[in-house]
């Protein structure tokens, strides 16, 4: 720099001290001066032998400068470099060299013009660079010159600090540009809370989770804060590492205690962890949860306990949630729960039965405890319990259904009837009630109440075969020949088929000689099911006792169909179409006879004879006059009887065709006594 510019130290009056006044008084006239000037040179001379101390009369090494900054002394040595701050203050104040003198001693700077600095009482460092922004540090270098010849250097460096940085950040809109300047504010205080955040909150903005995550860690370090925390925790959350996640959970539960946060926490624990590691960390953290959520903890590691079937522990777990203070019924209830599915039977009574105590009108908890009473062999204790609940809720037929049960579990009869009877008074049509109570009184041999349930039954259901039969049989056991005549029209009805009920009809109505009777109620069953014997043979007996040949005939049809090979048959019907004149249809019966056995004689000889009434019979019709059917008999008799041939006949058969007859239509009957439970049916 030009020399000129810089300020000459060592100047008598700069350093002395004196006042400008007392610089400017000088003695008056020319021969004062000469006086004067002598003088001084005298002393001078004086000065330089006796009073100049050892070493250099002129500067050639500087010792220190002394400023002010910021309105702070600072004195420094040769070669030293202090940071300074574009806002600081400075002023140049002492130069302290080894001289005796400061004649042509200054300080001088390659930079800046440092006039301002060496007169002005505090200059503010920025004015000595106008336009500049100290991005970059700036030197500011002090040269002291002795005689143009430095003898001493002192440096400043002017840079921003973190203040100058965070300015520039809020200032401006660019984001990277505002977190560069964040960056170099942190450079230069690394401790600054505010700093931190804001430049992680823009890490965070721009997706740099890692060192977003960095930065709110060391924040929460120095001091842990719910903001913080929270932010870290989303990063964590993000980021999807999930045990710090857990961790921060568990800080934040501590600073604030909002049970929202204890919820999200339970939420976020079982979305990221199984059900065997939620339990496990919430039973390793316990003691970190604060106390206050500590008894909902528990409940959830009984529920997730509970759900893999760990019941031992699910159970452990719900006792500690209520000595932690958790008695709500929803606990109360499920401990009970736990300890029934341990086999804890006893332990699980007693527990839903405090459950009971807060809510009695729990008909499933009563249930259970019911079942459990049941199963612990409690039966007294099972017993009120059900009969509670239907008292509670009396249209309800579980509980009695239940007591039913338990009734037969100890063979309590009475009990049994009586929880039955008040089923039907719910359901009076449940087919299974009325068959089961009729059933018990049975066994108890209370015929005489049976019988209503059986009949309700029937009434129900009346093609139930079964259902009659039962009915059939109390009425035997009581001796009731008119219900059990009723029963067995009815079975016989819906089954045709059985023939021991329809020969016992059979027999009821012969004894009674009801023969009309007899054969309108075996008509319709033989229409129903017309290839049954009996009841053919039934009817052929109605039809001969009441003397209805055309009835007999065809019922003897309906039997030569399904039977052939029966003689009776066909000679019964000989005899009937004989009877009637029908001499040609008798000739084929005794025809049919004789084809099964032709050795039959009687069959022969009544053939024969047949055929010789239906040879007169068919002269009369070409011009003889036409008896009556008994007087033709008895003339064919008598002329028959005047032979040897007829007169054997008579003798070997000791009777006439229509006696013969008769003796056919009791055998047949006969037949019928022998198999009247089936036998000779040909279906």
């Amino acid at each position: 720099m030009n020399s000129r510019r810089g300020y000459p130290y060592g100047s008598a009056g700069y350093y002395s001290g004196r006042k400008d006044s007392e610089k400017n008084q000088r003695p008056s006239g020319h021969g004062r001066f000469i006086v004067l000037f002598a003088l001084a040179l005298a002393l001078l001379v004086a000065a330089l032998v006796f009073f100049v101390p050892k070493g250099n009369i002129f500067p050639t090494r500087l010792k220190a400068l002394g400023f002010l900054n910021n309105g702070r002394e600072l004195l420094l040595t040769p070669g030293s470099q202090v940071v300074v701050n574009p806002r600081d203050t400075l002023q140049l104040t002492a130069v302290k060299t080894n001289g005796w003198l400061s004649w042509g001693t200054r300080v001088v700077s390659p930079q800046v013009d440092l006039r301002p600095v060496t007169t002005n009482p505090g200059v503010v460092i920025r004015d000595l660079f106008p336009g500049e922004s100290f991005e970059t540090p700036k030197s500011l270098q002090f040269d002291v010159l002795s005689w143009n010849k430095q003898i001493g250097q002192v440096t400043f460096l002017v840079q921003l600090d973190y203040k100058d940085w965070l300015n520039k950040a809020n200032a401006t809109p660019d984001l990277d540009l505002r977190i560069d300047y964040l960056q170099k504010a942190l450079a230069d205080n690394s401790s600054n809370i505010l700093i931190k955040t804001q430049l992680a909150g823009l890490y965070f903005d721009i997706k740099n989770y890692k060192e977003a995550e960095k930065l709110y860690r060391d924040i929460n370090q120095a001091g842990e804060s719910k903001d913080i925390s929270e932010k870290l925790l989303l990063i964590y959350q993000i980021t999807n590492k999930t045990g710090p996640a857990l961790h921060v959970y568990l800080d934040l539960m501590k600073m604030n205690g909002d049970s929202q946060t204890f919820t999200d926490f339970l939420a976020y624990l079982k979305k990221k962890k199984s059900v065997s590691q939620a339990q496990s960390f919430l039973a390793r953290h316990m003691r970190d949860i604060p106390a206050a959520f500590r008894s909902q903890a528990m409940v959830e590691i009984a529920e997730l306990a509970g759900a893999h079937k760990d019941w031992q522990t699910a159970a452990k777990a719900w006792q500690s949630a209520q000595r932690a203070g958790m008695q709500s019924s929803d606990v109360q209830y499920n401990l009970a729960v736990t300890l029934m599915r341990t086999g804890k039977t006893d332990q699980a009574i007693a527990a839903f039965e405090q459950f009971l105590k807060k809510n009695p009108n729990d008909m499933k908890t009563l249930g259970l405890v019911a079942g459990l009473c049941v199963k612990a062999g409690k039966f007294a204790q099972a017993r009120a319990a059900y009969e509670s609940m239907a008292q509670k809720n009396p249209r309800d037929p579980q509980p009695l259904v239940s007591l039913v049960a338990l009734a037969q579990k100890t063979n309590d009869l009475p009990a049994q009837i009586d929880g039955y009877q008040k089923l039907l008074k719910i359901d009076p049509n449940n087919r299974k009630y009325l068959s089961n109570l009729a059933t018990l009184y049975i066994q108890m041999k209370k015929y005489d109440k049976a019988v209503g349930p059986l009949k309700a039954l029937a009434s129900s259901d009346p093609h139930n075969v079964q259902v009659q039969k039962q009915l059939l049989a109390v009425y035997q056991k009581l001796n009731d020949p008119k219900g059990q005549a009723r029963v067995r029209l009815q079975i016989a009805k819906l089954n045709p088929d059985d023939s021991g009920n329809l020969d016992t009809l059979y027999r009821s109505y012969a004894q009674k000689k009801d023969y009309k009777g007899m054969q309108a109620f075996f008509r319709p069953i033989a229409a129903k099911n017309p290839n049954s014997v009996n009841v053919h043979k039934y009817l052929l007996e109605a039809a001969t006792k009441l003397g209805d040949n055309k009835a007999a005939l065809h019922e003897l049809e309906q039997l030569i169909r399904l039977q052939p090979k029966q003689i009776e048959y066909h000679r019964l019907a000989a005899y009937l179409y004989e009877k009637q004149g029908n001499y040609q249809a008798a000739a084929t019966q005794l025809k049919a006879v004789l084809n099964i056995d032709f050795k039959d004689q009687k069959a022969q000889q009544d053939y024969e004879r047949v055929k010789l009434e239906e040879l007169q019979n068919g002269s009369l019709k070409n011009g003889a006059k036409p008896a009556n059917k008994s007087d033709s008999s008895d003339k064919t008799q008598k002329a028959s009887g005047k032979s040897k041939k007829a007169a054997a006949t008579s003798a070997h058969h000791g009777a006439k065709p229509a006696a013969g007859a008769k003796k056919t239509v009791k055998k047949v009957s006969k037949a019928h006594a022998k198999t009247g439970s089936g036998e000779g049916e040909n279906n």
